[in-house]
């Protein structure tokens, strides 16, 4: 416990399991203030701007840990706010030309009077985004903490009084805003008091300079990350042309409680080994393997029992915790634990890109967004239901992400041998 990496986890475990806690006492009543299909709109929407946020910087903000000098740091992270708002900008021209086609096409004009909000929520997701790495670097946990906490109370607050007001899925969807950019003032105060030295170096030059040195992020990360993404919210999509608003609400509840201890436990630590595994890059390369091996062991050990309980107990659970018009949704978490138990063990150290191998991360995307997709499509060939569907997705996401631990093994062996494939 005495190493930076478990040190790291306890302290924004600590503050994530606080804001969790928040989450899990105010969603009985959050819904019971709304109804799946209102969930069911809020899934839509928090699938498109998960895909979106990915490009919102270009993934420029992974690099922001890398570097040695600070300044070098602090001109990425200029650049990724560049980015950010001119992304933003070119989405919002694109969705006032064709914003409606678009829906259309994809069946999903009832997001269409909430299309707006989708640029506010990716503008500020992404500044926070960005700025959250910059913490990651400075290994400034607690304030990581201290964000975390508030886009908890914040949002879960928000989608209360919005829902006390009637205001539908236009709550959710303002509350889930609340919870994505809380924080940033935090971050800038602490850049402004703690590292605005970092910053005096700030230039053009410098900026095309980190541009052109970390091009390997927007050209094989953002991709990658941008396919991931995507893999992950295909379910939403599918789920909502297969069955409707309603089973896409009652997948989105499901999604979310499981999703709560791997925010809690395995998304501490992807952000702390994110730091210690760049930090090992740079300085002691030797030391990744065991590092890797012994992470993904301690997430094994404590994921399944945990994943796996909250599966068998959910379909009782879920009708007395969230009122009867959530019964379903208790059913779901059983196929989604393949999903949830998988991803809490690999997704944390996952860091293809750390190592050096973004092309990888690229093909290995690309080959997972197919195999989801193909599963959906033969679901849908063969008018499964949604538990079955679900099940073969379980499944599929499984295998995938087994596959994905054994290419980070690969990758830093072949980063401790100096290049040489670790198949030799």
């Amino acid at each position: 416990m005495s190493s930076p990496l478990w040190k790291g986890v306890v302290v924004i475990g600590g503050g994530t399991a606080l804001a969790q806690g928040i989450t899990i006492i105010s969603t009985p009543i959050i819904t019971r203030l709304y109804i799946p299909s209102d969930f069911g709109l809020l899934g839509i929407y928090s699938s498109i701007l998960t895909i979106l946020l990915v490009i919102a910087s270009l993934r420029y903000e992974y690099a922001i840990p890398v570097p040695k000098d600070s300044s070098r740091a602090a001109n990425i992270l200029i650049l990724c706010l560049m980015i950010i708002t001119g992304v933003t900008g070119i989405l919002c021209i694109s969705f006032l030309l064709i914003g409606s086609r678009i829906a259309e096409m994809l069946d999903l004009q009832d997001l269409l009077p909430y299309s707006w909000l989708v640029l506010v929520g990716l503008l500020g997701a992404g500044i926070y985004q960005a700025l959250n790495y910059w913490a990651i670097r400075q290994r400034d946990y607690p304030r990581i903490t201290r964000t975390k906490i508030n886009q908890s109370l914040g949002g879960s607050l928000s989608k209360i009084l919005f829902g006390l007001l009637s205001l539908g899925p236009l709550g959710l969807i303002l509350g889930h805003i609340v919870s994505n950019v809380a924080g940033i003032y935090t971050f800038i105060k602490a850049i402004v008091k703690k590292d605005r030295d970092a910053f005096g170096d700030i230039s053009v030059i410098g900026i095309k300079s980190v541009a052109q040195d970390y091009r390997s992020f927007p050209m094989y990360t953002a991709p990658a990350t941008l396919l991931f993404a995507v893999s992950l919210q295909i379910p939403v999509f599918m789920l909502t042309v297969m069955y409707g608003l309603d089973v896409v609400g009652w997948y989105t509840l499901a999604h979310q409680m499981l999703a709560l201890p791997v925010a809690l436990i395995s998304g501490s630590m992807a952000q702390a080994f994110y730091g210690e595994a760049a930090k090992g890059v740079r300085e002691s390369p030797e030391i990744l393997r065991r590092l890797y091996l012994d992470t993904t062991k301690k997430l094994a050990l404590i994921g399944i029992p945990l994943l796996g309980m909250i599966a068998i107990i959910a379909p009782w659970i879920f009708p007395i915790v969230f009122g009867s018009a959530w019964e379903e949704a208790g059913l779901f978490c059983l196929p989604l634990a393949l999903v949830a138990v998988s991803q809490f063990i690999v997704t944390p150290t996952s860091k293809l890109a750390v190592y050096g191998f973004n092309h990888w991360d690229l093909y290995f995307n690309c080959a997972r967004t197919v195999m989801v997709f193909g599963g959906f499509y033969f679901a849908s060939m063969f008018n499964f239901g949604p538990l079955v569907t679900l099940t073969l997705y379980g499944a599929i996401m499984a295998v995938m992400y087994f596959v994905l631990y054994l290419l980070n093994l690969c990758a830093i062996d072949r980063l401790h041998l100096g290049g040489r494939s670790c198949f030799q």
